[in-house]
């Protein structure tokens, strides 16, 4: 008869990594985890919005399992043979990228768990072709209702780069002089998937790709998220754009748009804000999708960067002020 499992005991260190990024060791997330560990984890995860937990041995299932502690899970359904989706013509840019687009395929074991990687899975069910993340985004806020969380465990990582960066929006919020603080709030801004909308980078795309990205984002509505959010459960506020995703500010001219936005971006490449995480093997890593933008550093396109990836369902954001 097989012996139940039990519930981890809260044996887990916290290592801070600086005012964003903390380790976790000593923790097995493959394992139920006692309530007061679970506690104690969500209180670290509040003051630092991207946790690490090393050497993990994880299947699918169990990799859900962790999601489900911290909210409920996206789910993906097999696609059909008539499935739209985005053609990778519609990311295609025609400067040189030095990491390539990524596919996602479902997971056969369990369908909120997707495999991402840049290799040709055949024998997997393929979801869809992503652009390559080397430009600061937060993942979805072009959707009404933006995930909450990202966590993905590492299975293989490539040889040389690959370092995911993330920009704690939080503190750079923080750091605005209080006329910015207070010009921005209560402002929203439109954010969509398409590149061919967006003036950062509709220009470098090829025609095949504008053409096709155009008609695409005809079918997909703008969202209109608030530049400052408030976060859902500490309430402490942060930027909420990236160089990816936001367009412009609703009711700005065109100039002065831009000009905010380009002075808020060019704020994310400051060190003082960032995180870069060096992957190893078996790394296991939750983010806060709220409060963070990320980018993904280059690495060789001939060379194999494979994760499995679970999405944390989230709400509309907004702001409110203090």
């Amino acid at each position: 008869m097989p012996v139940p499992s039990t519930p981890a005991p809260m044996v887990f260190t916290l290592n801070p990594l600086g005012p964003t990024a903390a380790e976790i060791t000593g923790l097995d997330c493959a394992r139920p985890m006692a309530p007061e560990a679970l506690r104690a984890l969500k209180r670290a995860y509040l003051t630092y919005p991207v946790l690490i937990f090393r050497d993990q041995v994880l299947s699918a299932p169990e990799l859900a399992a962790f999601g489900r502690l911290f909210g409920p899970l996206e789910t993906y359904q097999r696609p059909t043979a008539d499935a739209h989706r985005p053609p990778l013509a519609c990311l295609r840019q025609s400067d040189a990228r030095t990491t390539p687009d990524q596919m996602l395929f479902l997971h056969p074991e369990d369908s909120s768990v997707l495999v991402m990687t840049n290799e040709a899975l055949p024998d997997l069910a393929a979801i869809a072709v992503v652009d390559n993340a080397e430009c600061w985004h937060s993942d979805a806020s072009h959707k009404a209702e933006p995930y909450q969380a990202i966590a993905v465990y590492v299975l293989q990582n490539p040889a040389s780069g690959g370092d995911t960066e993330f920009c704690d929006l939080r503190r750079i919020y923080e750091a605005l002089p209080a006329a910015d603080r207070k010009l921005l709030a209560g402002l929203t801004a439109a954010h969509h998937w398409s590149k061919s909308l967006n003036p950062r980078f509709a220009g470098a795309l090829d025609d095949t790709a504008r053409q096709e990205g155009g008609r695409i984002a005809a079918t997909i509505p703008q969202a209109h998220q608030p530049v400052v959010r408030t976060h859902p459960e500490t309430g402490r506020p942060a930027l909420y754009l990236s160089p990816r995703f936001t367009l412009s500010i609703d009711g700005a001219a065109p100039d002065a748009s831009q000009a905010i936005l380009d002075e808020l971006f060019a704020l994310m490449d400051d060190p003082r804000y960032c995180y870069r995480h060096r992957w190893r093997d078996r790394d296991l890593m939750i983010w806060d999708n709220c409060c963070l933008n990320h980018r993904v550093r280059g690495y060789p396109a001939n060379d194999v960067r494979r994760r499995h990836r679970i999405t944390i369902g989230g709400d509309r954001p907004y702001y409110r002020a203090a």
